[in-house]
């Protein structure tokens, strides 16, 4: 990488980092691209050779922080079929980032319907990652039969409950550290067996 390309990366990156804190300070609806290009210390027009708009931004932001979560998955899909070690791993990616992902959930019935559509697209890769691990335990005989996807979709749903009244359930902290042993225990008796 040369000295432009390194300079071109490095704002890159301020920008998505200053995006990212006033995404959570203000929301992304809220939020407008002249803040994040301020926050960032650069010109309001250096943000768009970067990013053409806002909900670009939104996207690669949220790519970066389920990339984290994607890669140390595919590895446990192959080593293990317990669900409660993928589920634990993945709370634990939004509970570090929950003010962003909070964010998302909160606001996602406003965003456009493009961006609306690519975050959703982006829950349903990680969705394809439960859902390999549960087949693998049925086919294993450590889960019931049950249909994976109404299991998914109760599990997204509660997290993103939660996430989107955060408000509502604490009033400082982590509302996915306080709901986590319920989801995981709900979770696992909703696949465990009846015996």
């Amino acid at each position: 990488m040369n000295k432009r390309q390194a300079q071109k990366q490095f704002t890159r990156e301020k920008i998505i980092a200053a995006a990212k804190q006033i995404f959570i300070e203000k929301g992304i609806i809220n939020t407008a691209t002249s803040q994040i290009a301020e926050a960032a210390g650069i010109a309001h027009g250096t943000l768009f050779l970067h990013f053409p708009n806002k909900d670009s931004l939104v996207v690669e932001l949220l790519d970066a922080e389920l990339s984290k979560f994607s890669n140390n998955i595919k590895q446990l899909i192959v080593e293990t079929a317990d669900v409660n070690i993928l589920l634990s791993q993945y709370l634990d990616i939004i509970q570090a980032e929950e003010g962003f992902f909070s964010s998302l959930a909160r606001e996602l019935p406003n965003y456009k319907d493009e961006l609306r559509r690519k975050i959703l697209f982006r829950e349903s890769l990680i969705r394809e990652h439960f859902h390999q691990v549960i087949e693998k335990g049925i086919e294993q005989n450590i889960y019931a039969q049950v249909d994976i996807p109404s299991a998914l979709t109760f599990l997204f749903g509660t997290i993103n409950y939660y996430l989107s009244l955060k408000t509502s359930f604490v009033q400082q902290g982590s509302v996915i550290e306080k709901f986590k042993p319920s989801i995981i225990k709900t979770m696992k008796d909703l696949l465990l067996p009846v015996q």
